[in-house]
């Protein structure tokens, strides 16, 4: 397989790409990755805000992602809420307090965006997309034994 076509699927570069662009921030809220994940997927999220959604998209444990919410609620970013018809699950929603680290987080990646898709034209940004999602698609078959 090319090198970089391996690379990609791995993420090691995004991850490190994303991990220097999100350091700063971090430091100046005092914040772990994980936390700035979830806080930055439960802004986008809408509905899908359950510890259930958060595995689903963030490929986190069941226990990391109780221990992340614990500690952002305990930290005033998130509010945590009982699902009305059914309290085995709890919604998760950001809190005021958390406004301006997802603006920070949303501008860091923006920007981070705009620099690794430089070059990028929309039609090839498309196909990128399309090709991205068959792929992601086919290894979340292979990860339930498809």
């Amino acid at each position: 397989m090319d090198e970089q076509v391996e690379m990609m699927l791995r993420g090691s570069q995004f991850k490190h790409l994303l991990e220097n662009e999100l350091g700063d921030m971090r430091r100046k809220y005092g914040l772990k990755r994980s936390e700035v994940e979830i806080l930055y997927y439960l802004s986008k999220c809408g509905e899908n805000n359950t510890a259930t959604d958060i595995r689903n998209h963030l490929k986190m444990t069941k226990g990391h992602i109780s221990q992340v919410t614990y500690i952002l609620c305990k930290k005033k970013y998130l509010s945590a809420y009982p699902d009305p018809e059914d309290h085995r699950y709890i919604h998760y929603v950001p809190t005021k307090l958390a406004a301006d680290v997802i603006s920070d987080v949303t501008g860091a990646q923006e920007k981070m965006y705009s620099r690794i898709f430089e070059g990028v034209t929309g039609e090839q940004l498309t196909v990128f997309k399309e090709i991205a999602d068959k792929i992601s698609c086919n290894m979340e078959r292979l990860m339930n034994g498809g």
